[in-house]
C-alpha cells in the first residue's frame, strides 16, 4: 500500500461534555475516541511537551485543574491537524491526524495493544 492510500482524515468530530471524550469519525469508517485528560497530557505544544533541550511543563503525576482538561471546542489546521481549545485559553497543541490516529483509545484499539502485550 501507498502512503497515500494509508493517508485517513476526519469527517466529523463530537465532544462528549458527560463522559468527557472526544470522538472522531475518519473516512475509513474508524470512529476513534480519546478522553480529555489524555489529550491535554499529550499535548505536542512547545510549553507542554518541550522543545530542544528544554523540558515542557507537563509531567506524568501533574495534576491538572477542571479548566485545564476541559475541552471547549476543536479548530481544524489545514488538511492535517486539529487543535483543542480548553476552558483555560490554552490552544498551541496541534494534534496532527497521524499523532490522534497513533493515541487513539478506542475499544478497538485498546483491545489491539493489549494483544501486542
Amino acid at each position: 500500500m501507498s502512503p497515500l492510500q494509508e493517508i485517513v482524515n476526519p469527517i466529523g468530530v463530537e465532544l462528549d461534555e458527560t463522559a468527557r471524550l472526544m470522538r472522531i469519525r475518519w473516512d475509513d469508517g474508524h470512529l476513534g475516541e480519546w478522553t480529555w485528560e489524555a489529550l491535554r497530557r499529550a499535548c505536542p505544544c512547545a510549553l507542554c511537551a518541550g522543545e530542544g533541550s528544554l523540558p515542557g511543563v507537563v509531567t506524568l503525576d501533574m495534576v491538572f485543574t477542571p479548566e485545564q482538561t476541559t475541552l471547549e471546542r476543536v479548530k481544524w489546521i489545514g488538511r492535517y491537524a486539529l487543535a483543542p481549545i480548553w476552558a483555560d485559553g490554552h490552544d498551541t497543541g496541534l494534534f496532527t491526524y497521524q499523532k490522534l490516529r497513533g493515541m487513539c483509545a478506542c475499544a478497538e484499539h485498546l483491545a489491539a495493544a493489549e494483544a501486542d502485550g
